[in-house]
């Protein structure tokens, strides 16, 4: 097998369509069951130790509402992150951006929706952040380089 013109290691007369971190499904869905997880065991903690009482009430509300929320804004937001840093090869600077991102963007739109742009605030909307970058990191070896 020789390599293609570019010496990319392609097999002569083939092209290499995708270059750079590609977040294949597979780490997709399974970046997003870790930061879900995640996440959701993080708020049921934070709003048990609040709450005053109906333990089960409030898990199986954070279980319903939390996972509807992650699936409608967290898989769009990872599949867009993850298409635009493909050209990025130092998956570092994907780790970072997990975490920057779903941190200042929902700081920002819970910001606009009235909880405000406190340090409190951003620190809550960090453990969105933290979880994705924890999720981003689980599926590190998942990811094809190229």
């Amino acid at each position: 097998m020789t390599d293609g013109a570019a010496g990319d290691g392609t097999p002569a007369g083939e092209v290499l369509i995708r270059s750079g971190v590609i977040l294949t499904g597979r780490a997709l869905f399974k970046g997003w069951a870790i930061t879900t997880t995640l996440w959701l065991v993080g708020l049921y903690i934070v709003l048990a130790a609040t709450s005053q009482g109906f333990l089960l009430d409030l898990a199986l509300m954070v279980l319903m509402y939390g996972s509807g929320i992650a699936l409608a804004t967290g898989v769009p937001l990872a599949w867009m992150l993850g298409y635009l840093l493909r050209p990025i090869r130092n998956q570092w600077v994907h780790v970072a951006a997990f975490f920057l991102v779903p941190t200042l963007g929902f700081w920002a739109l819970g910001s606009l929706l009235g909880f405000g742009w406190s340090i409190g605030a951003l620190g809550l909307w960090a453990t969105v952040g933290l979880a994705a970058a924890l999720g981003r990191i689980a599926v590190w070896k998942d990811v094809a380089v190229r």
